[in-house]
């Protein structure tokens, strides 16, 4: 039986995750998550085959004679607002808590899951047409914001990882999400579906950051963690993918209409300046992703619709509302 430690497992990804290897394999998982941006799920954690650590990740040592075959890297810093209190500090804490998990990976000869950024990308696709790929080897700042931070703090961890592997036993793969969403998705860190909605539901306007021309590529959460279960459990190591759908590319405009649509809600589309609401916020570029490497190596191919995603996460009642 394998042992899995997923550091930051109580998140809305790490959720996911867990269900999906519970109900895939007769593995056995450490928990590791100190609920900064979450709560715990109380079936998860009373499930015989997993054992849960509140705790910082950076702070915690596993037990002498711990064992783990995989580490699912889930911990960092989330969301266009949820970063913004790190400011200074973002690099810091990525790169520790990555050298936390690759040290235990060394150790063990266990084979590593980091969670990126499409943020390494930078400001513009490198073509529109086919979307980012992952062999785009720089970022291209315009200015000094915490956005960008963080997106060089998650480049940084991919450098890193590749320049360990060269003189250690190091079997890593890095992943690069494009806009995972879904169900008790957490709308006050800025993630916009779930913002939306819960504007809509409350008769609050929509507020589209500046004229709602930015493009997004909505990818539902279960086909994020198949995708990643997939390359976990495949023979590949050193590579970097992207996840995400381009099938579901629209505007953040067109999402508010769409938004309004299903709700069936009264609310108005209000265009606001973001910066004048959050201090040091800095929206994000066009993000759509070239997946063919990913497909290449595993077959996956991403199942759920724009319009399944947004139906969804609308039925699920008012649960963003509580976040």
């Amino acid at each position: 039986m394998k042992n899995i430690l997923i550091t930051g497992g109580m998140g809305f990804i790490g959720k996911f995750l867990v269900r999906k290897l519970l109900s895939e394999r007769d593995y056995k998982l450490t928990i590791v998550d100190n609920l900064s941006s979450s709560k715990a799920d109380e079936q998860i954690s009373a499930n015989p085959r997993v054992k849960f650590v509140n705790e910082s990740f950076e702070k915690w040592t596993p037990p002498t004679d711990a064992k783990y075959h995989q580490i699912y890297h889930l911990t960092s810093p989330v969301g266009p607002l949820g970063v913004l209190k790190y400011k200074g500090r973002i690099g810091e804490m990525i790169l520790g808590q990555l050298y936390h998990a690759a040290e235990f990976a060394m150790k063990m000869d266990a084979k590593l899951l980091e969670i990126s950024t499409s943020e390494v990308y930078g400001q513009q696709p490198d073509n529109e047409q086919e979307g980012q790929r992952e062999d785009i080897d720089k970022i291209v700042p315009s200015n000094l914001t915490v956005r960008l931070e963080y997106g060089v703090a998650k480049l940084l961890c991919e450098i890193v990882l590749k320049n360990l592997s060269r003189d250690n036993k190091l079997d890593y793969i890095c992943i690069r999400p494009f806009n995972i969403v879904g169900p008790q998705q957490n709308g006050d860190l800025g993630f916009i579906i779930p913002r939306f909605l819960k504007q809509a539901a409350l008769g609050n306007p929509l507020t589209v950051y500046g004229d709602g021309s930015q493009k997004r590529t909505f990818t539902h959460v279960q086909d994020f963690v198949d995708a990643i279960f997939l390359v976990m459990e495949s023979d590949r190591t050193g590579e970097i993918y992207n996840v995400g759908n381009p099938n579901n590319v629209t505007t953040v405009l067109d999402l508010a209409e769409k938004i309004k649509a299903v709700t069936k809600t009264s609310s108005e589309i209000s265009f606001v300046d973001p910066v004048a609401m959050f201090k040091d916020f800095a929206e994000a570029w066009n993000k759509i992703p070239n997946i063919e490497k990913i497909s290449a190596h595993t077959g996956w191919q991403p199942k759920y619709s724009l319009d399944f995603i947004v139906k969804e996460v609308a039925e699920m009642g008012e649960s963003y509302l509580i976040n």
